[in-house]
């Protein structure tokens, strides 16, 4: 049987009752034509999920009983963390669409010097994170930073691996993580790629380039293809 996916805010479970907000309440009446008896799975993308079942529709808002609960549902146990060159339009959209079904913990949109955009639409990222984490039945929802830039993340940011994907790299992924790293940092250029001080600034933090590929890569699929190495790597 396929599972069916809902969010639920953790404020509204409790203790075995659930009710679903009007939105997912409508996804389940409308969308689904759920009914009563059904049985669903609610992410509160905090990290639980919960196996529940249908009890009421009451005014149009679904309640229910939880069944049995699940810590870390469809989430492993790596911490990579995607930090990208703001994008424009729907190649945007897809970073936080695909890196949020791929595992990211979090993603980081940079302002940098070859930026074309320079400001982000929080909520619309926030929706399509969830969509996606519902889509893959991830039980935690990816935290999406407003736009910071280069010098800042790089002062506040010491813990774990940390690279940047770059055409002149002179490392590749398998050279840099292994199953032992515990936290790694991706770090994608924009459109117009990284800026001669930008890349400087890299050199000075020790922060090593990597190249992906012979072939220049957008900004969109560098992320995919840096992502999808760099768990394949970890889940060894």
């Amino acid at each position: 049987m396929q599972e069916n996916y809902f969010t639920v805010n953790p404020s509204k479970i409790n203790q075995n009752n659930f009710s679903l907000s009007k939105k997912e309440s409508d996804h389940f009446l409308k969308s689904r034509r759920g009914k009563i008896h059904e049985e669903i799975w609610l992410l509160d993308g905090l990290g639980t999920a919960y196996h529940a079942c249908v009890k009421a529709i009451d005014d149009n808002y679904v309640k229910g009983t939880i069944i049995d609960s699940f810590s870390k549902y469809g989430e492993s146990k790596l911490n990579v963390n995607l930090i990208i060159g703001l994008i424009k339009g729907r190649r945007m959209d897809m970073v936080f669409e695909k890196a949020t079904e791929l595992g990211v913990k979090s993603i980081q949109p940079l302002l940098v010097d070859h930026c074309i955009k320079n400001k982000l639409n929080l909520k619309r990222a926030e929706e399509i994170i969830i969509s996606a984490a519902k889509q893959t039945g991830r039980s935690f929802f990816p935290k999406v930073y407003e736009p910071t830039n280069l010098q800042t993340w790089l002062l506040n940011h010491h813990e774990g691996s940390s690279f940047a994907c770059h055409i002149n790299g002179k490392k590749s992924i398998n050279d840099l993580v292994d199953n032992d790293n515990s936290v790694i940092n991706i770090i994608i250029g924009p459109e117009g790629d990284f800026s001669k001080q930008e890349l400087n600034q890299f050199k000075e933090a020790k922060i090593e380039l990597v190249n992906l590929s012979s072939r220049r890569l957008r900004s969109e699929s560098a992320a995919i293809v840096s992502i999808a190495n760099v768990i394949q790597i970890m889940e060894k």
